[in-house]
């Protein structure tokens, strides 16, 4: 066991708990944005990372119309997304234009289940893809986000103690997407209590805890609820330090992750505007494969975008990347900065 810091200090502790590894492994991120903020325990570099995954799909064009409803909603600090059942499909940024979803669906029409949700953040101006909006879908790594965003809150409270090689997890698993980090972290700070806690304080009523308590990566989201948890770690349920320090392990995604995966698809594709960014992909949950692409985007991180998928497990992952980042592009070039 790694030697505990006193609280409030700036060390996580984090044990490495046999045969514990969990279920879900991670997507990509994209560095970019404002002056890194230094790691708090910098992982040790590891081989493999650079490049991009062989064998990747040409993008498909295949295009079937959709009758999903979109809406918009402005939020009020501290109040809960709530889609009314409107069919607007257009999120309003004042004088810097019109961001409308309604290209993505029609393109993620016939593709699975595909899920979009983005917030301007500086208009709080909130815009879904109706339903699909609030399809509950299997975590994979994107649940990283909120255990480490538990584990900083429970510490900066006196509620737990973490020293060194917790930093090191937390940043393993945010970065390289390693998923023996995140299993050791969840196994020592209390499993799927700690997943419960997290889903409980930020409001995220929509999603529920694993089924079965060994599988993190077995977490059930939806894409307004990914946003609820983006939106309330750069709103101030972080200290600030600890809010920096999280966006900045978001910003620094490896290209390769730690089990071989090409991290570099969806909103993690398309250069600069990403400030950061968590993915995700697993199979097979019910029979589905599920590819994920969250970020952080923007000038002072103005947009939260996210974009889940699910479709059958026959097809592979490839299929879910190209889905992921077609959608992005057709989100991003849109958004005003």
């Amino acid at each position: 066991m790694a030697d505990q810091a006193s609280t409030g200090s700036n060390f996580r502790r984090l044990l490495f708990v046999s045969g514990s590894e969990m279920a879900g492994t991670q997507p990509p991120h994209r560095a970019g944005g404002t002056e890194p903020i230094p790691l708090r325990h910098p992982p040790a570099p590891r081989n493999g990372r650079g490049g991009s995954r062989p064998g990747m799909w040409t993008l498909g064009t295949l295009v079937l119309i959709c009758g999903l409803a979109l809406a918009a909603v402005t939020l009020a600090p501290g109040t809960q997304l709530v889609t009314p059942a409107g069919v607007e499909t257009s999120l309003g940024s004042g004088a810097d234009g019109q961001v409308d979803l309604g290209t993505a669906v029609d393109y993620a029409a016939g593709r699975g289940t595909v899920a979009m949700a983005v917030l301007d953040r500086r208009t709080g101006i909130y815009l879904d893809s109706g339903d699909t909006a609030q399809k509950v879908m299997g975590s994979a790594s994107v649940i990283k986000v909120l255990l480490a965003e538990e584990l900083l809150y429970q510490a900066s409270r006196g509620q737990i103690a973490l020293g060194p090689s917790e930093f090191a997890g937390i940043e393993a698993m945010l970065i390289y997407s390693d998923d023996s980090a995140a299993s050791s972290l969840y196994s020592e700070f209390g499993g799927v209590s700690l997943i419960q806690a997290g889903l409980d304080r930020l409001g995220m009523t929509e999603s529920g805890p694993p089924e079965n308590p060994r599988f993190w990566g077995n977490t059930m989201i939806t894409a307004r609820d990914v946003v609820r948890l983006y939106d309330d770690m750069l709103n101030g349920s972080l200290p600030v330090d600890d809010r920096d320090y999280m966006v900045n392990l978001l910003r620094q995604m490896a290209p390769i992750a730690d089990d071989g995966f090409d991290q570099e698809f969806g909103l993690a594709a398309h250069d600069s505007s990403v400030a950061g960014v968590k993915q995700g992909w697993m199979c097979c949950m019910d029979g589905m494969r599920n590819v994920h692409s969250t970020a952080i985007v923007g000038p002072d991180n103005r947009y939260i975008v996210v974009i889940l998928t699910q479709y059958e497990e026959v097809l592979p992952y490839e299929y879910g990347q190209i889905t992921a980042t077609e959608v992005a592009r057709l989100i991003l070039d849109q958004l005003p900065g």
